[in-house]
């Protein structure tokens, strides 16, 4: 980035905080529209309630694609590399908004985009088997918010990076913690992702693959998310992951 570029952005940190915003918003329609079309709460846009209009297999790879797409912009825009390239063109605080930014993006393509597959995989709907279920599928969507609070909602999704400089101050360095849901599993949001796409009281075939694909993509995610964390964290993350389950509580 020139200089002229950074003293700009300097002068200016009020313009990062806008788009920070901007990009905070995405994310939170984006997840509430994955929510409703995973859990299949609203008829209109739910995963259930498509129908076959094309050959089963087009449709099959076609929506491991769109997975896949939304695996790569994770692991893309996670790099340093490519995190280098965007700071030619963004102030370094704008970083983590933009990669949520991407994240909403992808994640709106993948739901907007799935193509419809027919089959009944289970139906326990009107039952109370089907409620205890359905709470237990909404109770994670509750744990995957409660678990971004109590790390740092706003610094996970990225507006405090560009507030911090708005009042003069920088950004503290990062600090290892595990606080509430932290010390029963190491990675209680990506739990309750796999608790709301799971307990579902109906799922057809268009559900069963978008759950796969989900589980196949956090246990993918997480491996090297952790590799990341011991190198930040070095000894002291080692011996949380020896002393905390990964996902499922009390299970090594």
């Amino acid at each position: 980035m020139s200089s002229a570029t950074k003293s700009n952005t300097t002068a200016r940190p009020i313009v990062p905080f806008l788009y920070s915003l901007v990009c905070y918003a995405a994310s939170l329609f984006s997840l509430i529209y994955f929510i409703v079309f995973a859990s299949g709460v609203y008829a209109p846009i739910s995963v259930n309630s498509q129908s076959l209009e094309q050959p089963l297999l087009t449709a099959l790879v076609f929506n491991i694609a769109l997975i896949a797409l939304f695996g790569l912009q994770h692991s893309i825009m996670a790099r340093k590399r490519f995190k280098q390239w965007l700071f030619n063109y963004l102030p370094e605080s704008a970083e983590r908004a933009t990669f949520c930014l991407g994240t909403a993006i992808a994640l709106v393509i993948m739901v907007y985009f799935w193509q419809p597959m027919n089959g009944q995989v289970w139906q326990v709907t009107g039952s109370l088997t089907g409620y205890a279920v359905q709470a237990i599928g909404a109770a994670g969507w509750l744990i995957l918010l409660i678990a971004s609070f109590q790390l740092d909602h706003f610094e996970l999704f990225g507006l405090r990076q560009t507030f911090t400089p708005l009042l003069g101050r920088p950004m503290p360095s990062s600090q290892f913690r595990t606080p509430g849901l932290y010390k029963i599993v190491r990675h209680p949001i990506q739990l309750g992702v796999l608790l709301g796409v799971w307990f579902v009281p109906e799922s057809t075939a268009n559900h069963l693959l978008l759950a796969i694909g989900m589980t196949l993509y956090i246990f993918i995610g997480l491996y090297f998310e952790e590799k990341a964390l011991i190198q930040e964290f070095g000894n002291n993350y080692r011996d949380y992951k020896q002393r905390v389950a990964k996902l499922i509580p009390f299970i090594g």
